[in-house]
């Protein structure tokens, strides 16, 4: 009898860990309490680029935010209402900001997302058919400190983890990649092996894919309860409907710490919110996702579209559009263009990054419970490790071990009372 796995949360990390879990031949049910692929997964910029991986608790950054914490338009914006409902979380989000902490999460994400476009190939190979473009991805820069600063980062990740070789170019050559630069700019990087997708696009490739293959997909089924049995879960509710399984996968992104209490699980999660402006049939053509290196922000073009959008605002979990966040982005990304962004239409968005404190993900087995498990707090690079990740948790749930190094992502990390760490 094939083993049954029940997996809460249908976003991209989700449908990436059923793809994986059903290709091991396990049986699949994939719960969502809204639709699938809604939140973050839909509105981001797509970006597959695993040579930028780096958690978002930096050296410096705390100064940084309190100079930032008033400006709307600045890239990490704290909520003063909301502060006082997260200070736990931000008191350890602050202790995280420090160099030895910031290497040792950085090794592990770079590590890990060697992996990811040979990863993204397979998928293509299965015949899981996304948009995806192979341009590479371009910097740019209004700052020439900032430009060597960057271009010094990206050497020292090639040489330490094999990653992509930063090319240096000059203003005018930036604009002869990309005519619609502004003479603004003074200079660039590309990374020709970076690439980047429809996330849309992507989703709907999953879920195309997870039900020819005969896993079931469940929207509007939100978890009301979970039915124990001594170390394991048996079951979970959903108003009156019961889901049996052998094992159980939470992935739930931003609302994974929620869940998790019902668990007894402390797993410290905030909302990142960001936001994107999706422009169809753009007056602008541009070849190459940008990277806005001075303010943060980025750019993706798509088939017929284009998407601007960036920002980290913590303010708790809600779906509150923000426009002067929204005014912010617009502002930012003219400053790199020869004129201002329009087209046919427009799609504002909002989404909730899940962010730990250390802005690392969660992979493993839930402490203290035999058959539970956890993937989830990606922040910003859900797109680009959702094959990773789906990996992993397939290789754990179906063996306990994995190929990959995930000691630095371990569940059990936030523990207030440490534990012997489990074997996954």
């Amino acid at each position: 009898m094939k083993q049954k796995v029940v997996i809460i949360g249908g976003g991209i990390i989700g449908l990436s860990c059923a793809y994986y879990l059903r290709k091991n031949g396990l049986e699949v049910t994939v719960l969502e309490k809204n639709d699938f692929a809604a939140a973050c997964s839909s509105g981001n910029q797509g970006w597959v680029c695993p040579a930028l991986h780096a958690p978002v608790p930096e050296p410096g950054l705390v100064a940084t935010s309190i100079k930032w914490l008033m400006k709307k338009d600045s890239p990490l914006y704290i909520k003063p209402s909301a502060m006082p409902q997260m200070t736990g979380w931000l008191t350890q989000f602050m202790k995280y900001c420090n160099k030895e902490d910031f290497k040792a999460g950085e090794k592990a994400l770079l590590h890990l997302s060697l992996s990811t476009i040979a990863l993204y190939d397979s998928l293509e190979a299965d015949g899981l058919e996304f948009e995806m473009h192979r341009e590479g991805m371009l910097f740019v820069f209004l700052n020439e400190a900032e430009l060597k600063h960057k271009v010094e980062k990206l050497r020292d990740n090639e040489k330490l983890y094999g990653h992509d070789t930063p090319i240096v170019l000059s203003g005018d050559e930036v604009r002869e990649l990309e005519p619609n630069i502004s003479e603004k700019v003074v200079g660039g990087i590309l990374l020709k092996k970076q690439r980047h997708v429809r996330p849309e696009s992507l989703a709907k490739a999953f879920m195309n894919k997870l039900t020819s293959l005969g896993v079931q997909l469940r929207s509007k089924t939100e978890i009301t309860g979970i039915e124990r049995q001594n170390d394991k879960i048996v079951a979970v509710m959903s108003g009156q409907e019961r889901f049996e399984a052998d094992k159980f996968l939470l992935t739930a992104g931003a609302w994974s710490g929620d869940l998790a209490k019902q668990l007894g699980y402390s797993l410290p999660m905030q909302a990142g919110k960001g936001y994107s402006i999706t422009i169809s049939n753009p007056n602008l053509k541009l070849k190459h996702p940008l990277y806005l290196g001075d303010s943060r922000a980025g750019v993706s073009p798509f088939n017929g579209a284009i998407r601007i959008g960036g920002t980290m605002e913590l303010s708790g979990i809600n779906t509150h559009l923000d426009k002067n966040r929204i005014q912010g982005i617009r502002q930012s990304v003219s400053k790199y263009l020869t004129e201002e962004l329009h087209g046919d239409s427009e799609m504002e968005w909002t989404g909730m990054r899940p962010m730990t404190p250390d802005g690392l993900p969660v992979l493993g087995k839930v402490p203290q419970w035999d058959n539970a498990f956890v993937a989830t707090g990606h922040g910003m690079v859900g797109i680009a490790m959702a094959p990773a990740t789906g990996r992993i948790m397939a290789d754990l749930i179906c063996s306990g071990e994995t190929e990959f190094d995930i000691e630095c992502f371990s569940p059990s990390r936030f523990q207030k009372e440490p534990k012997e760490r489990s074997s996954v």
